[in-house]
């Protein structure tokens, strides 16, 4: 009886564990494909602002890039107390595929002292996996992922508010 519990254990952990290493061979497949695709997008893209606004507390840059094959891509750049902020959202056909927020420490007149940055990796409007390198946001028990969806539609939000 012994043996066949064990053989049922090892069974039923070697599937659990076959499926989770098939999980994550998916989730990164999924990071390599968007950031070959983003790379091989944002090349086409040009590296001058396209807008200034200040509809928050600070004053940002935006660089909006739409391509001939219905994608696109919106940069947005800040400098607020001593942090400066980027954030990028990657569209294809319409849709959310991927977005990066980063926060770099930098003082004025100082090289950057602290990063955090964050990529989302997004699925049919679904957070299917994200990385994060730094001290930051995500550090935070409160923090919420899934913001992101909230910070892509301000953005858009905004977007229709700037003026031809």
């Amino acid at each position: 009886m012994k043996h066949i519990l064990l053989a049922l254990a090892m069974t039923l952990f070697g599937t659990v564990n076959g499926h989770t290493h098939s999980q994550d061979n998916t989730k990164e497949k999924l990071r390599t494909d968007t950031n070959a695709e983003f790379k091989k997008n944002i090349s086409k893209c040009s590296i001058e602002v396209d807008v200034v606004t200040d509809f928050g507390k600070k004053k940002e840059f935006w660089r909006i890039c739409n391509l001939d094959n219905n994608n696109r891509i919106i940069k947005i750049e800040s400098y607020s107390e001593d942090t400066y902020y980027q954030e990028a959202y990657f569209e294809r056909n319409g849709s959310l595929v991927y977005a990066a927020e980063t926060e770099r420490y930098m003082p004025k007149n100082h090289f950057t002292q602290q990063v955090w940055h964050c990529e989302f990796y997004i699925n049919n409007e679904t957070l299917m996996t994200m990385m994060s390198l730094g001290h930051g946001k995500t550090e935070m028990d409160d923090w919420n992922p899934n913001v992101i969806f909230e910070m892509y539609k301000g953005r858009l939000g905004e977007m229709e508010k700037i003026k031809e």
